[in-house]
Order: structure tokens, then sequence, then C-alpha cells
């Protein structure tokens, strides 16, 4: 294990656009942490006000309002269509990468910023209902293409707010976050030249020197060392012509800060393989409500597969090791309790959403272990956040991410199959 295993506290979550997911305790969220997955949890609004900045509260409440108007309007326009008319906030074809090329660095004046600027994107006829909150009506007062697009721009808000809301009172935590910050070993790896220009350091350009310096020094913090130490280390090697060892001798703890991001930590106790090793079967506690029921088994069954492999959920009864399922109004999804055993929904949000069916395909995958392969630290100085994922495609990385192959492989490593 490396030495993320060190930190004292984690928190495990998902970053997605529209609604999110992490693992918490009762009442607070941490920062992700993607080498273990100890105590952990994101994302998510707490499930009390212990440790939120009253006064940003106070400042996201016209946010938090509207959003959760915007939500409650969807669901009654929705109330009576079929599954081919019905408005989603998403789709199988709605995606949310953020490269770590182009990261999001938020705050809480840019998410108030945005916000002020959907309110002068809201279409005249739907203003009475959303800012002068006059009783919502099912039959909708413009076209449905850019109703829809008006909802989804003010719940991405609203979710970004929640979102900052829940990790304020861990920013002492997140601070501490740029540790896990892989994006000099992830542009070093990306580019075919990037050791030949390590070796011929000189040789470069000041900007490309400049550049090639932030990634040897942020690949030296990966290994937990602080970042002026490592600077100043760089320097030194610099001087000495020692540029292509000081990156050397900072490679394996980069390289396993990075590979962190995707494995799996085997916290399942009922968990099976068939005796051909094709299927794996995970229980759950039954939640005794058939909708949730199908909507669990289907969505999850359906992701989580491939040629030759196939996972199986098993409904049970109560018991203390099984995961289960639980709705509270005004949460991010997440994951939470000692064994990463409870999933936690927002009910304000209809099973019928390809956004809910996605967010419990990868909320599963924290509960086989699967950390999230993304990162946000927080720096203090400027009052910022910065998020960015790392594969945009992979299921627990980015919205609308897919299972991938390494997804099957890590859990045959996670869960040994005795021969």
């Amino acid at each position: 294990m490396t030495t993320f295993m060190l930190r004292a506290l984690f928190i495990f979550s998902c970053a997605i656009a529209f609604t999110g997911c992490s693992k918490n305790d009762d009442t607070k969220q941490g920062p992700a942490n993607p080498a273990g997955l100890g105590p952990q949890g994101t994302e998510t609004e707490p499930k009390s006000d212990i440790g939120i900045n009253t006064t940003t509260k106070q400042q996201f409440q016209p946010i938090l309002d509207m959003g959760q108007r915007a939500v409650v309007w969807l669901n009654l326009v929705n109330s009576h269509r079929d599954l081919n008319s019905r408005l989603n906030l998403a789709d199988r074809t709605t995606k949310n990468p953020v490269p770590p090329e182009k990261p999001n660095v938020s705050s809480v004046k840019s998410i108030l910023e945005k916000f002020n600027t959907r309110l002068t994107e809201i279409p005249e006829s739907m203003r009475p209902y959303l800012v002068d909150k006059k009783e919502l009506v099912e039959t909708l007062p413009i076209d449905d293409v850019i109703f829809l697009k008006s909802i989804r721009d003010l719940n991405s808000t609203y979710q970004a707010a929640v979102r900052w809301l829940g990790q304020e009172a861990w920013f002492i935590d997140y601070e501490q976050n740029d540790v896990y910050d892989i994006r000099g070993f992830y542009f070093i790896q990306k580019d075919p030249t990037a050791e030949q220009k390590i070796k011929q350091y000189f040789a470069n350009s000041d900007a490309d020197q400049a550049t090639i310096k932030g990634w040897l020094v942020g690949m030296c913090h990966n290994s937990m060392m602080p970042t002026a130490i490592c600077s100043a280390q760089f320097d030194e090697a610099k001087t000495n012509d020692d540029v292509y060892a000081y990156y050397q001798k900072n490679f394996k703890a980069a390289q396993a800060a990075y590979q962190d991001f995707f494995k799996v930590k085997p916290v399942r106790k009922d968990i099976t393989w068939s005796p051909e090793q094709k299927t794996i079967t995970q229980n759950f506690i039954d939640p005794n409500v058939a909708k949730v029921a199908n909507w669990l088994k289907t969505n999850i069954e359906e992701e989580w597969k491939n040629t030759g492999f196939q996972l199986i959920i098993n409904f049970v009864k109560q018991n203390p090791i099984s995961p289960f399922i639980v709705f509270e109004k005004g949460v991010t999804p997440h994951v939470s309790g000692e064994n990463w055993e409870t999933i936690t929904m927002d009910p304000d949000y209809s099973l019928d959403d390809y956004n809910t069916q996605w967010t419990i395909r990868h909320e599963f995958g924290h509960i086989l272990g699967f950390p999230d392969c993304y990162l946000e630290f927080y720096n203090k100085t400027e009052k910022t956040m910065t998020y960015y994922t790392i594969e945009p495609d992979n299921l627990m990385c980015a919205w609308g991410g897919k299972l991938q192959p390494s997804h099957e492989t890590e859990l045959r490593k996670a869960y040994t199959v005795v021969q």
C-alpha cells in the first residue's frame, strides 16, 4: 500500500455534473482519497448543518430554493408522460469529463456569478413559476427543449452549491489533497518526447523548462514531500545538471499515486463467485419497494457485465453486513458506513431519469470498493476548489462513463476465487 494510506481521514465520492456521490460519516463530508477506502467520503451535503459556513449557506439559499423548485417542476411535468415523452436531466449520450488539461476551478464567487447568469437566461414564460413562485403547472408555457435546457442549467448550479456546502467543513483536509495531484505524471506519460526533454532539460525553451519543473515538482509532492522542499530539491538538481535523476527518484511515488485511483479495496464480505468464475453475486438488502428493487437490479446488472462476466444482485433480508439503500431529501447521492454499506439517494430525482440510473451504477462501484478516479483540492489563499477527472470514459471517473475491462480485472484481484 502506498503512503496515501497514512492519511487519518478519507472520504469517498463521485463527481458528476447533475448529482454526485460520496462516502461520508453521519454529519460531514471529507475529501476524496484515491488510495485506501478508509473512513472515506466526499461531495455530499451533510445530514446536519454541523460544519457548514452559515454565511455561505445564506448566500447560496436562493440557489438551493430555486434548484429544488426546478426539480419539483420537472417531476410535475413528467408525472403523466410516458418514458418516450418524459423530459430527463440526462440521457445515455450525456457526458461531463473534466480532463486534467482543463480542470474546473470553482469558488463561492464563481457559483454565485453562474447563478446570476442563469437567472438572466430563464425564459420570460418560466420566470413567474421559478422566480415569483407562482403555482407550478404540468402543461408547459414554453417548448419542451427550451424548458429542459433551463432546468438542466439551474440543476447544475444547484448541485455545485450543494457540493460546496458539503465540502466547507473539510477544507483543511482538501488543502492537503494536492499531494494526490497526478498531473505531472499524467502529462509526462502522455508526451512520448517528455523523457527526452527531461534528459536535455537545458535545451528546452524557458517556458518549457518552467512546465517541466512544474511536472517534476508535482511528482515529488506525490511522495508527501512539501512543495517548497520539492522545489528546492529540483533547483539543486538543476544546478548539478541532475534533473533526469530527480525525475527518476520521484517516478515510483508518482506512479503509485496514479495507480491508487483505480485500485479496489475488498470491503464486501457477502460477495461470491460462481464455480466457473463467470458471475459474481452481491447480496443487497431488499428495499421492499418493487419499483426501487427493479431499478436497482436492472441498472446495476446492466452496467456491471462484460464478455464472460456478469454481476448479479441477490436481494436478502435485513442483516448487519449487506449493503442497502435509503432516500433522503436534499443530499447529494453518496455511500457511507464503516464498510461502505449505505447508499443514500435524493427522492426528488426520478428513478426513470438516466441521471439517477447512471448514478446508482456509479454508486455501486463504491459498494464494491472502487474509489473515484478524479481529484479535488482546495487552495486556501485563493479560496478555490480545483477538480478534474482522469479517464473520461471510466464509470468511476466522470459522469457518463462506462464499465471498463479494468473493473472486472480489479474485482478478480480484490475478491480472489479459491481454486
